[in-house]
Protein backbone atom coordinates (compact mmCIF):
# COMPACT_ATOMS: atom_id res chain seq x y z
CA UNK A 1 0.00 0.00 0.00
CA UNK A 2 1.31 3.26 -1.31
CA UNK A 3 1.63 6.59 0.57
CA UNK A 4 -1.19 7.98 -1.31
CA UNK A 5 -3.00 5.10 -0.19
CA UNK A 6 -2.53 5.56 3.26
CA UNK A 7 -3.31 9.04 3.65
CA UNK A 8 -6.38 7.72 2.21
CA UNK A 9 -7.13 4.89 4.84
CA UNK A 10 -6.15 7.83 7.76
CA UNK A 11 -8.81 10.30 6.37
CA UNK A 12 -11.68 7.55 5.52
CA UNK A 13 -10.56 6.15 9.45
CA UNK A 14 -11.14 10.09 10.80
CA UNK A 15 -14.31 10.10 9.05
CA UNK A 16 -15.82 6.41 10.24
CA UNK A 17 -14.45 7.85 13.36
CA UNK A 18 -16.62 10.90 13.72
CA UNK A 19 -19.92 9.53 12.19
CA UNK A 20 -19.61 6.66 14.54
CA UNK A 21 -19.57 9.01 17.37
CA UNK A 22 -22.25 10.63 15.99
CA UNK A 23 -24.53 7.71 15.67
CA UNK A 24 -23.70 7.14 19.45
CA UNK A 25 -25.21 10.86 20.76
CA UNK A 26 -28.06 10.57 18.45
CA UNK A 27 -28.23 6.93 20.22
CA UNK A 28 -28.12 8.84 23.50
CA UNK A 29 -31.00 11.35 22.84
CA UNK A 30 -28.60 14.27 20.47
CA UNK A 31 -31.31 14.80 17.44
CA UNK A 32 -29.31 17.74 15.83
CA UNK A 33 -27.44 15.49 13.29
CA UNK A 34 -30.66 14.27 12.30
CA UNK A 35 -31.83 17.73 11.60
CA UNK A 36 -28.89 18.31 9.46
CA UNK A 37 -28.97 15.24 7.27
CA UNK A 38 -33.25 16.24 7.03
CA UNK A 39 -32.57 19.65 5.93
CA UNK A 40 -29.96 18.44 3.55
CA UNK A 41 -31.74 16.11 2.04
CA UNK A 42 -35.28 18.10 1.62
CA UNK A 43 -32.74 20.66 -0.42
CA UNK A 44 -31.71 19.30 -4.09
CA UNK A 45 -28.08 21.13 -3.79
CA UNK A 46 -27.64 19.51 -0.41
CA UNK A 47 -28.52 15.96 -2.17
CA UNK A 48 -25.83 16.38 -4.65
CA UNK A 49 -23.48 16.81 -1.87
CA UNK A 50 -25.13 13.96 0.20
CA UNK A 51 -24.73 12.10 -3.32
CA UNK A 52 -21.13 12.95 -3.90
CA UNK A 53 -19.94 12.35 -0.04
CA UNK A 54 -21.88 9.18 -0.24
CA UNK A 55 -20.35 7.89 -3.58
CA UNK A 56 -16.68 8.92 -1.86
CA UNK A 57 -16.98 6.81 0.59
CA UNK A 58 -18.08 3.96 -1.98
CA UNK A 59 -15.27 4.28 -4.15
CA UNK A 60 -12.86 4.83 -1.24
CA UNK A 61 -14.52 1.55 0.44
CA UNK A 62 -13.99 -0.14 -2.73
CA UNK A 63 -10.46 0.27 -3.21
CA UNK A 64 -10.10 -0.51 0.55
CA UNK A 65 -11.51 -4.06 -0.25
CA UNK A 66 -9.16 -4.63 -2.92
CA UNK A 67 -6.40 -3.86 -0.92
CA UNK A 68 -7.32 -5.65 1.75
CA UNK A 69 -8.43 -8.95 -0.29
CA UNK A 70 -5.28 -9.01 -3.19
CA UNK A 71 -3.13 -11.73 -4.03
CA UNK A 72 0.07 -10.35 -2.82
CA UNK A 73 3.24 -12.13 -4.39
CA UNK A 74 6.64 -11.96 -2.67
CA UNK A 75 7.87 -9.46 -4.76
CA UNK A 76 9.34 -10.07 -8.13
CA UNK A 77 10.69 -13.14 -9.17
CA UNK A 78 13.51 -14.52 -11.34
CA UNK A 79 12.21 -17.51 -14.11
CA UNK A 80 14.28 -20.24 -15.09
CA UNK A 81 12.74 -22.65 -17.80
CA UNK A 82 14.19 -26.31 -17.45
CA UNK A 83 13.06 -29.85 -19.07
CA UNK A 84 11.25 -30.61 -16.66
CA UNK A 85 9.33 -27.14 -15.84
CA UNK A 86 9.39 -23.69 -14.78
CA UNK A 87 11.60 -22.97 -11.31
CA UNK A 88 10.76 -19.19 -9.75
CA UNK A 89 13.15 -17.61 -7.38
CA UNK A 90 11.80 -14.80 -5.28
CA UNK A 91 13.94 -11.60 -5.41
CA UNK A 92 13.79 -11.92 -1.34
CA UNK A 93 15.37 -15.38 -1.56
CA UNK A 94 18.46 -13.76 -3.83
CA UNK A 95 18.54 -10.55 -1.28
CA UNK A 96 18.79 -13.10 1.80
CA UNK A 97 21.58 -15.28 -0.30
CA UNK A 98 23.14 -11.77 -0.49
CA UNK A 99 23.16 -10.94 2.86
CA UNK A 100 24.37 -13.77 3.89
CA UNK A 101 27.30 -13.84 1.39
CA UNK A 102 28.32 -10.63 2.41
CA UNK A 103 28.54 -10.85 6.18
CA UNK A 104 31.36 -13.66 5.36
CA UNK A 105 33.23 -11.13 3.95
CA UNK A 106 36.07 -10.84 6.69
CA UNK A 107 35.59 -6.81 7.41
CA UNK A 108 31.58 -6.47 6.96
CA UNK A 109 30.02 -5.49 10.18
CA UNK A 110 26.67 -4.88 8.79
CA UNK A 111 24.79 -5.32 5.88
CA UNK A 112 21.82 -4.42 3.88
CA UNK A 113 20.80 -5.11 0.21
CA UNK A 114 18.28 -4.70 -2.53
CA UNK A 115 18.23 -6.78 -5.81
CA UNK A 116 16.19 -5.52 -8.61
CA UNK A 117 15.62 -7.65 -11.67
CA UNK A 118 17.44 -5.66 -14.49
CA UNK A 119 16.84 -8.06 -18.41
CA UNK A 120 18.04 -11.16 -17.57
CA UNK A 121 20.49 -10.11 -15.05
CA UNK A 122 20.32 -8.93 -11.87
CA UNK A 123 21.46 -5.58 -10.19
CA UNK A 124 22.31 -5.89 -6.62
CA UNK A 125 22.62 -2.02 -4.05
CA UNK A 126 24.19 -2.75 -0.88
CA UNK A 127 24.88 -0.76 2.44
CA UNK A 128 27.56 -1.66 4.65
CA UNK A 129 29.51 -0.99 7.73
CA UNK A 130 32.91 -2.21 7.27
CA UNK A 131 36.02 -2.88 9.85
CA UNK A 132 38.06 0.60 10.40
CA UNK A 133 41.27 -1.23 10.46
CA UNK A 134 40.93 -2.85 6.36
CA UNK A 135 41.27 -1.29 3.23
CA UNK A 136 37.54 0.29 2.20
CA UNK A 137 38.64 -0.10 -1.84
CA UNK A 138 40.01 -3.75 -1.11
CA UNK A 139 37.01 -5.22 0.81
CA UNK A 140 34.59 -3.63 -1.76
CA UNK A 141 36.31 -5.74 -4.11
CA UNK A 142 35.89 -8.95 -1.91
CA UNK A 143 32.26 -8.14 -1.82
CA UNK A 144 31.91 -7.09 -5.35
CA UNK A 145 33.21 -10.46 -6.46
CA UNK A 146 32.03 -12.21 -3.84
CA UNK A 147 28.63 -11.80 -4.82
CA UNK A 148 28.62 -11.70 -8.17
CA UNK A 149 30.32 -15.52 -8.27
CA UNK A 150 28.15 -16.65 -5.82
CA UNK A 151 24.70 -15.53 -7.04
CA UNK A 152 25.85 -16.83 -10.80
CA UNK A 153 26.55 -20.04 -9.50
CA UNK A 154 23.80 -20.22 -7.14
CA UNK A 155 21.23 -18.74 -8.57
CA UNK A 156 22.25 -19.44 -12.11
CA UNK A 157 21.55 -15.41 -13.15
CA UNK A 158 24.26 -13.06 -13.67
CA UNK A 159 25.02 -9.85 -11.99
CA UNK A 160 24.93 -6.55 -14.22
CA UNK A 161 26.68 -4.35 -11.27
CA UNK A 162 27.37 -4.90 -7.43
CA UNK A 163 26.51 -1.30 -6.28
CA UNK A 164 28.10 -0.43 -2.72
CA UNK A 165 27.32 2.16 -0.54
CA UNK A 166 29.36 2.34 2.79
CA UNK A 167 27.52 3.46 5.88
CA UNK A 168 29.74 3.38 8.32
CA UNK A 169 33.46 2.89 9.50
CA UNK A 170 33.25 1.11 12.88
CA UNK A 171 33.61 -1.65 14.62
CA UNK A 172 30.11 -2.02 16.28
CA UNK A 173 27.62 -4.34 14.59
CA UNK A 174 24.53 -2.68 13.77
CA UNK A 175 21.57 -4.28 15.49
CA UNK A 176 18.48 -4.48 13.59
CA UNK A 177 14.62 -3.87 15.22
CA UNK A 178 13.35 -6.55 17.37
CA UNK A 179 9.62 -7.14 16.52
Amino acid sequence: MGIFDRIILTLYTFSLTFISLAFILMALGWLAPLDVVRASLSDPDGRWVVGIVAATFFVVSLRLLYFGFRRRYPGQTLVHQTPLGEVRISLDAVENLVRKVVRQVTGVRDVRARVLHQGGEVGVSLRVTVSPDLSVPEVSDKIQNAVKNYVRNVVGVGVHEVEIFVENIGDEVRRGRVE
